[in-house]
């Protein structure tokens, strides 16, 4: 009986001992598993010359490879190989011409024609479009940009959207208001590239500091409205810091008798770093029935002084 007793208290000792190896050969099994992955990596060479542009277009599985290759070679450097010089042009042909779409078989000019027609004509009023991360509002079009053609090729994407964008009869119309609260709490992580935003002619500009009664109107947060407004502004200079804008429409919108002339003033000189071409006004709303005297005017006239100033040889 004590024998058996014996065994019996040594028997969970001897499955324990013998579950240890068992849970070591897992182990062993299981970084085995993981070696083949981490040998998968794509390499150096090809991760450089990734375009910023196909960045944002990467799945969450290529950006962590991606980073592990790039944190290995930072921990562990080695000589990389010659770099093949990246394509200079559009009409860079893949490594595998048959499985092309029909449409990028074209030469380039004629998918530029193709694009171009393919865009809607103008539509009122304009369709609601992508919320930069770095505006405050949504920005709408004037001309619907086709989600079909966008999906066919990543190709086709780079090429059909700067031009789709900068076609010389879209407008982007772009809203700066004082509440940034739907800003800060909807805002997407769309970051639409400088390559893109470059592309951009024509912009139709819409400044809104209120629309409350003279009753009601915020004497107490006008200094307020104004810091948030001029803020939209400074981030819009720097979002079309690289186009070449041709048409700018200015509207504007504020409680009657709140904001005097050099407040507004004030306002519009922070759109002189966009240099447009013309200058055009809106809608331009600042109660003129109630604001009889000057103070409280909006100059119109004064629009045209915010058009770009060509310099003479």
């Amino acid at each position: 009986m004590a024998s058996s007793s014996e065994d019996l208290s040594r028997r969970p000792y001897a499955h324990r001992t013998a579950a240890t190896p068992t849970k070591h050969a897992l182990t062993r099994s299981q970084s085995s598993s993981v070696s083949p992955k981490r040998a998968t990596l794509p390499p150096i060479q090809t991760i450089i010359q990734i375009p910023e542009d196909q960045v944002w277009g990467l799945r969450k599985e290529d950006l962590r490879n991606y980073f592990l290759a790039l944190q290995g070679y930072i921990l562990h450097p080695y000589p990389l190989g010659p770099l093949s010089p990246p394509p200079t042009n559009l009409e860079s042909k893949p490594s595998g011409p048959a499985d092309l779409p029909p449409l990028l078989k074209l030469p380039i000019e004629i998918r530029t024609l193709v694009y171009t027609h393919l865009l809607p004509p103008s539509c009122s009023p304009p369709i609601r479009g992508p919320h930069p991360r770095q505006l405050q509002n949504y920005i709408h079009l004037s001309q619907p940009i086709p989600s079909n053609l966008l999906r066919l090729n990543h190709q086709i994407r780079s090429e059909a959207l700067p031009l789709l964008y900068g076609s010389p009869s879209q407008t982007v119309y772009i809203k700066i208001d004082y509440n940034v609260w739907v800003h800060k709490t909807r805002r997407s992580d769309l970051i639409l590239t400088s390559a893109l935003t470059s592309c951009i002619r024509n912009i139709n500009l819409s400044i809104h500091l209120g629309s409350e009664k003279r009753a009601n109107r915020p004497v107490g947060e006008t200094y307020a409205r104004l810091q948030e407004v001029k803020k939209g502004i400074k981030k819009l200079d720097k979002w079309l810091s690289g186009a070449d804008i041709q048409r700018m429409e200015i509207s504007w919108q504020e409680p009657p008798q709140t904001f005097t002339w050099p407040q507004k003033k004030e306002v519009l000189d922070g759109l002189r770093a966009i240099r447009a071409v013309s200058v055009l006004p809106g809608e331009i709303n600042w109660g003129l029935d109630w604001n009889k005297g000057r103070r409280f005017r909006f100059e119109v006239e004064y629009l045209k002084e915010l058009e770009r100033v060509e310099q003479s040889d």
